[in-house]
């Protein structure tokens, strides 16, 4: 065996590392700045980051946004004006059930008025003046309920029969004032026959009028027919 002889594990080795045949080391395939493949040239722009919506993009979001905002504040003006509503019809059923109560209240009081009037001896059967002044204050005596009871009603019990268009009140009230007023008439009546019986003044019978000058007795005929058929009675205390 020579010196120069080499075994085939020691010419492999060599041959591996000077041999002119061996492959050049391999290079990184990328490195930090490089454009990845299928990226658009000439980009900084990151691969993850996404692009900015366009104007039609952001014109479409804007009007999404107002069509449901207009759509919010719609459904809370009709909730309004139902709630309006409501509330009105409550407020109109609440007053027409006060009208239809006094209504039968004041009814009710007519009725009571001519069961009493019906009670007591005509003014104009008595024979004697002194006589007719007492019937005719006994007769005031039972108004005097139905003027109170009235009174309570002031404002409800009105009917359109009973409206005087030129009465600055339109009504409300002017029915219990006529009534007062045909009471007063009596009684200044009644005071004038006793007169009479202790001078001998005649005594007479002025029928009350309206601020318009019109009879009250007209206008309380208008009414319900108990108080029209009181209202005649006593406005003829003669009778």
């Amino acid at each position: 065996m020579t010196d120069d002889a080499t075994t085939p594990a020691d010419d492999a080795g060599s041959g591996s590392r000077y041999g002119s045949d061996s492959p050049a080391r391999a290079e990184p395939a990328s490195r930090a700045g490089d454009v990845p493949p299928g990226a658009p040239a000439g980009t900084d722009q990151p691969a993850g980051q996404r692009r900015p919506p366009d104007a039609a993009a952001r014109r479409r979001r804007r009007l999404t946004i107002a069509g449901i905002a207009g759509a919010a504040v719609l459904v809370l003006l009709v909730c309004g004006c139902l709630g309006a509503f409501a509330a009105g019809l409550g407020r109109f059923a609440r007053e027409s059930d006060r009208e239809r109560t006094a209504q039968a209240r004041g009814d009710s009081a007519c009725r009571e008025l001519e069961r009493r009037l019906n009670r007591l001896t005509p003014p104009g059967a008595t024979g004697s003046p002194g006589a007719r002044a007492a019937a005719i204050r006994d007769e005031n005596a039972a108004v005097r309920p139905f003027l109170s009871e009235i009174e309570r009603l002031r404002g409800w019990w009105d009917d359109d029969r009973d409206d005087d268009p030129d009465d600055d009140r339109g009504g409300r009230g002017a029915r219990g004032e006529s009534w007062q007023r045909l009471v007063d008439a009596r009684a200044s009546y009644a005071d004038a026959l006793d007169r009479q019986v202790t001078n001998g003044e005649p005594a007479f019978f002025i029928a009350p009028r309206d601020p318009a000058g019109r009879p009250v007795v007209d206008r309380l005929q208008h009414g319900p027919e108990e108080c029209a058929s009181a209202a005649r009675r006593l406005g003829a205390p003669d009778l």
